[in-house]
C-alpha cells in the first residue's frame, strides 16, 4: 500500500512541474556586421545589457530597442533551456525570465506568447525601421502578439520606460555567461 502512495505522489508531483518556458533564436545577421565573429549569445545578452541599464540612450532609436527586447526574449528562454548554460546559476535564469515577462508587459505581449514569433516580429520591425520604412514596421508589430497595437508598440520601443528587473538579470546574466572568469584562483587547487 506505501508503494502505491509513494508512486502516485511521485506522479502528482510531475504533473505539477511547469512546462519549460517558450524558447526562440535571434535569427543569423539580427545585427548585421556589427557582431562579427562574436558569439551570437554573447552578442544578444551585452545588446540587451545596454539598452536595459541605459534605456535613455535609445530614446528615439525604437529599431535598436526592439532588438534589445528580442535579445532578451531569445537568450530568456535559451538560458533555461539549454544545455549549454546547464552550468549557469539557476538564480539568473529565473531573473532573466521574469525580466522577459516584464519587457512583455510593457508592449503587451502576453506572457505565453511563442519566444520565436516575438523574436522574429521584432527583429523584422526593427530591420524595416532601419530602412526608413514605418509600415512594414508596424505589419511586423500586428497581431495577437501585441496586444497594444502597432503604433503605441512603436511608441513604447520609441521611448522605453525603465525596467528595473531587465537591468539587474541582464547583468546578472552577462556575469554569469563565462563563470570561470571570475575565478581567481587560476583554475589551481
Amino acid at each position: 500500500m506505501r508503494g502505491i502512495v509513494a508512486v502516485c505522489l511521485c506522479l502528482a508531483g510531475c504533473a505539477l512541474e511547469a512546462p519549460p518556458p517558450t524558447t526562440g533564436y535571434l535569427p543569423d545577421g539580427a545585427f548585421g556586421n556589427a557582431v562579427l565573429g562574436e558569439d551570437p549569445a554573447v552578442a544578444a545578452t551585452q545588446d540587451a545589457l545596454v539598452a536595459f541599464a541605459y534605456p535613455a540612450q535609445l530614446r528615439g532609436h525604437p529599431a535598436r530597442m526592439a532588438l534589445a527586447v528580442a535579445s532578451l526574449d531569445a537568450m530568456a528562454g535559451q538560458f533555461s533551456t539549454g544545455g549549454r548554460w546547464l552550468f549557469m546559476d539557476d538564480t539568473v535564469k529565473l531573473q532573466m525570465l521574469d525580466a522577459r515577462d516584464k519587457v512583455r508587459k510593457v508592449l503587451g505581449i502576453p506572457p505565453a506568447a511563442a519566444s520565436q514569433e516575438v523574436i522574429d516580429r521584432l527583429v523584422t520591425a526593427s530591420r524595416a525601421l532601419d530602412r526608413g520604412d514605418e509600415a512594414g514596421a508596424q505589419a511586423a508589430l500586428s497581431g495577437r502578439d501585441f496586444t497594444l497595437g502597432p503604433m503605441r508598440t512603436l511608441a513604447l520601443l520609441t521611448y522605453f520606460p525603465k525596467v528595473p528587473a531587465a537591468n539587474y538579470a541582464t547583468q546578472a546574466a552577462d556575469q554569469n555567461l563565462f563563470p570561470n572568469d571570475n575565478d581567481s584562483s587560476g583554475g589551481l587547487d
